[in-house]
């Protein structure tokens, strides 16, 4: 779901109790067994992208709008796949997971 900064907001303070807009909140709804099977047809659950905040960081990163939506596209998927960054080691695997799928959509659509 592509919103603004009011309804990620508002998701954000009722399922994380945090009073804040983010830049992009998941909802993982799929049985973690499920997963496991690479050929199951799964819902993973919801990612909500605030593009007001997308365009913010675009802007501060110096990079396409189209860009940084993309990123957290791909931020919200890994969210869904189970990827987590609660601690260094496992913000060192998800960011690295992060920049492999971006180079890799560069190399499907161009550069972003």
């Amino acid at each position: 779901m592509l919103t603004d900064d009011a309804a990620v907001r508002q998701l954000n303070r009722d399922f994380r109790e945090v009073d804040k807009p983010t830049d992009v909140l998941s909802f993982p709804l799929a049985d973690p067994e499920a997963l496991a099977d690479p050929h199951a047809a799964v819902f993973l659950g919801e990612i909500y992208i605030s593009l007001d905040t997308a365009r913010a960081q675009a802007r501060s990163a110096r990079w396409p709008f189209g860009r940084e939506v993309a990123h957290l596209t791909v931020h919200g998927i890994l969210h869904l796949l189970g990827h987590d960054h609660h601690t260094a080691s496992q913000k060192k695997k998800m960011w690295a997971e992060q920049r492999r799928t971006m180079r890799g959509l560069s190399e499907l659509v161009g550069t972003l």
